[in-house]
């Protein structure tokens, strides 16, 4: 339930809809229905737009561009990062010359990893928590 709490009344929406390439129009959400279909994944809701021109029919299938909201700022790994084990998915934080697992999810971090964290761009359940280490900086991938 917690993504239907970043959807906001009021919020401005840009959308396309195909019989216009390249045209982009926009809109306000103005109610939301607060019912989420767990199988689909999705939630009905509406948004007003000002049609003065008439060129928006019903029956047209918009391409809605929504704005994503994150309480914290994604911080990213390298997929080598993430060690994925049978009991866990995590990867090796060094912290004070120390090896720390700190448990993840791809896409949502559920650990306490901050923007200056060293991670090991190798993530491996060999790297055993509490395992003194030496850090060598690697040259940032593209």
């Amino acid at each position: 339930m917690k993504s239907l709490q970043r959807i906001l009344a009021g919020d401005r929406i840009n959308f396309a809809v195909p019989a216009y390439p390249g045209e982009t129009f926009s809109g306000v959400v103005a109610r939301i229905s607060h019912t989420l279909d767990q199988k689909t994944r999705t939630m009905p809701v509406e948004v007003d737009v000002i049609n003065d021109s008439a060129r928006l029919a019903p029956g047209m299938f918009p391409e809605v561009v929504w704005p994503a909201r994150r309480l914290r700022p994604s911080l990213l790994v390298p997929p080598s990062a993430i060690a994925v084990t049978t009991e866990r998915t995590f990867v090796v934080r060094i912290r004070n010359g120390a090896v720390e697992w700190i448990d993840v999810k791809r896409g949502v971090s559920m650990g306490d990893l901050t923007e200056n964290d060293v991670v090991a761009t190798r993530g491996t359940d060999e790297l055993r928590a509490g395992t003194k280490v030496n850090v060598k900086e690697s040259a940032p991938s593209r």
